[in-house]
């Protein structure tokens, strides 16, 4: 292990670290970082699993406790499955973050574009989480 170390250390003593309030309730702009289909676990029916990052610059000014490289918030509500209800679905977020359309969704083709999002909070393990409510039309 040549230059890399086996020891994290920590400004705090990590015991008493409380988890930071989420990203506040609002829209944002936001960059999509990755994008690849998976089958979801319940069905097997193929989904997107779509990563958005809001950048710090999206953040209000009294949001503190956001990361300063941005917020990872991912969507995974987007049926791939070829029926017409998940092809409308699909030509309509397409058409939110400007995606091409066609007869065919290359996930490489999205990362780099820009969506207006809403976020919401919503539980998860006991923790407020922040999490996408839907794509906003630009």
């Amino acid at each position: 292990m040549s230059g890399q170390t086996s020891i994290i250390h920590y400004q705090t003593d990590i015991s008493t670290q409380e988890a930071p309030p989420p990203l506040p309730v609002r829209s944002y702009r936001a960059e999509i970082i990755g994008a690849s289909v998976r089958p979801a676990q319940s069905s097997g029916i193929p989904y997107l699993n779509i990563q958005f990052r809001i950048p710090d610059s999206e953040y209000p000014a009294d949001y503190v406790d956001g990361d300063p490289e941005g917020t990872i918030i991912y969507y995974n509500r987007l049926s791939a499955a070829d029926n017409p209800t998940a092809r409308y679905r699909m030509r309509q977020f397409m058409e939110k973050v400007g995606g091409p359309l066609g007869r065919e969704v290359d996930c490489n083709a999205l990362i780099g574009l820009w969506a207006n999002i809403e976020v919401n909070h919503q539980e998860y393990e006991g923790e407020k989480r922040a999490n996408i409510a839907r794509i906003l039309s630009p």
